[in-house]
């Protein structure tokens, strides 16, 4: 840390899921006595990051201040604004959650999945929320998923717009009503900086509305010989919608396959912002019983996550769900980075099971981002007009366009802050700066295992994959420092022991372990026979075989 980062007088953010990233949300706000943290979202993982299931922001940054710690907001009801919580909050006990109650909802269901109990609290967006050095007010906005919410936050060393995902969408599908006053209103006040959603600051123009889906879904319904079949990110309530409704109308029955479908649903019911008349749902277990032509089913799983719904039907191993000639699959939702393999890989499942697939790479209006375009990030900075800007949500190359595009607007390039991983943003007298550093990594969630992976764990797993393994068990009379049997050498991923060169590397594998014995001198201990067989297996497999399994040894001293 520089000597910036240690004054009392200034206002502190941190982003602990690291700047220049489009997921893992979790930015603190931090004064000399309090502490707000907004949102606490999950990431997913790189195609490097072989066998690990979420990545979560790293908090150890909060460690010696959970004392200062006022509340967790919550900007909207997305996994990568509050999918984090359920493993964060064993480490931030009594700490209160403030959202709306739709996001409310959506979360406590995940919370409940996990058993963690929580101090929920509705925060209501027509009154300023008061947590320590901190005043709050909400300002609605849309997104692709009902109550999703911006921040004006007003400290004692000075005004932060905090405008997470959005986008200007003036004929919303849920009827939210953009507060556009309050925005101005903000801006009336003084903002000093605002952290501003940038992720399509790639893109021209405006975001389109949602509205836009409503004819693209019934021209693809339309197609639909037999079962029409939709899948979207399930926390995504406005795309639900318009499934469901373009449905009704065309007389099919909807079944939901996939519990956060079905729980995400149901809350939508709950809220007025989904109609599914209990008549015109079908369980899954039962659409056998109806025509195809007659059936709609929303699928969870988009971004073919392993064992989702939407995995189970590709590989067949649904209970309940074939896939069938006439089935006509819609993939209504934009790629995750990371993840657009395994999506290929599902796309290709369906297809050669015989059901005709529409997705973004031949129907590019499949899908509307819940995300603004150039458009309407110049619209938010000309109403809030802040002094400083500081694009979030988005890679590097998204942050640097925003830039460019505030300096047409007519903001000087020193007013952009581009900050990376780790980086400190400090405000005080109405100036915005980066002031410093700490460490930030990723925090890699693997089954029930939170953080016991890490890179070493990776490097193994890589290993694994690329090379293979070759277990070695030799039996040993401690006594004459002699075998008692032939040495067992077996290969996983490395070479097959069924055929003959396999099988030739694998008995000369044999003979080099039963050389290294056989030569060690006497009063040789085990350890240092074991570093000595490893080593030399090592060698032999690469000098044969040009490749470096990893080599398990066990010997068993009898």
């Amino acid at each position: 840390m520089n000597s910036d980062n240690s004054r009392t007088d200034q206002l502190k953010i941190v982003s602990l899921g690291g700047f220049g990233l489009v997921t893992k949300n979790m930015f603190v706000y931090e004064t000399p006595k309090d502490i707000i943290i907004v949102d606490c979202g999950i990431g997913f993982p790189d195609e490097e990051m072989l066998g690990v299931d979420l990545v979560i922001p790293d908090i150890s940054y909060l460690k010696d201040k959970k004392d200062k710690i006022r509340g967790i907001v919550i900007s909207h009801g997305h996994e990568d604004h509050f999918g984090a919580l359920p493993f964060l909050l064993p480490l931030l006990p009594k700490v209160p959650i403030f959202s709306s109650k739709l996001a409310l909802a959506i979360a406590e269901r995940k919370l409940k999945e996990n058993r963690i109990r929580a101090d929920l609290r509705v925060a209501d967006r027509t009154k300023p929320l008061k947590l320590g050095d901190f005043e709050i007010n909400f300002i609605q906005v849309t997104h692709s998923v009902p109550e999703t919410q911006h921040m004006f936050i007003k400290t004692p060393y000075g005004n932060v717009y905090h405008g997470s995902d959005f986008k200007f969408d003036w004929t919303p599908i849920d009827k939210s009503k953009i507060e556009v006053k309050k925005m101005v209103e903000a801006s009336h006040e003084g903002v000093d900086l605002m952290l501003s959603d940038c992720l399509r600051s790639e893109r021209e123009g405006y975001t389109e509305s949602e509205q836009t889906l409503v004819e693209i879904f019934e021209r693809e319904i339309a197609k639909a010989r037999g079962r029409f079949i939709v899948t979207t990110m399930s926390s995504n309530i406005s795309r639900l919608k318009t499934a469901i409704d373009v449905s009704l109308a065309r007389g099919r029955k909807v079944a939901l396959a996939g519990r956060s479908i079905i729980e995400v649903v149901k809350i939508g019911r709950e809220f007025g912002y989904l109609n599914l008349p209990k008549d015109m749902e079908v369980d899954v277990r039962k659409i056998a019983n109806y025509p195809d032509d007659k059936i709609t089913l929303l699928v969870a799983g988009s971004q073919a996550q392993s064992g989702s719904s939407l995995d189970r039907i590709a590989s067949q191993t649904h209970d309940n769900i074939r896939i069938k000639p006439g089935d006509f699959v819609v993939f209504s939702t934009d790629y995750i980075p990371g993840n657009e393999s395994s999506i290929q890989t599902v796309i290709d499942l369906l297809m050669r099971q015989g059901a005709e697939v529409s997705y973004m790479d031949i129907s590019e209006d499949l899908h509307v981002s819940g995300h603004g375009a150039r458009g309407d990030l110049a619209l938010l900075i000309n109403l809030v007009k802040p002094k400083f800007l500081l694009p979030i949500g988005g890679g590097f190359r998204q942050m640097k366009q925003y830039s460019l595009l505030a300096q047409r607007i007519g903001y000087q390039e020193d007013k952009v802050l581009l900050p990376s991983s780790g980086d400190v943003i400090g405000l005080a007298n109405q100036e915005a700066k980066i002031i410093g550093r700490f460490e930030a990594r990723d925090v890699m969630v693997d089954g029930l295992g939170v953080g016991d992976v890490g890179n070493v764990v990776l490097r193994d797993r890589e290993i694994l994959s690329r090379e293979g393994v070759v277990s070695a068990v030799v039996m040993l009379d401690k006594n004459k420092m002699q075998t008692i049997q032939e040495p067992a050498v077996l290969s996983r991923g490395f070479v097959y022991g069924q055929i003959r060169d396999g099988k030739e590397i694998l008995l000369l594998a044999q003979k080099e372990i039963s050389r290294i014995i056989n030569g060690a001198q006497k009063g040789s201990g085990v350890r240092d026979l074991k570093v000595a067989i490893q080593d030399s297996l090592e060698k032999f497999f690469y000098r044969t075989t040009g490749r470096r399994p990893m080599v398990l040894l066990t010997i068993i001293e009898i």
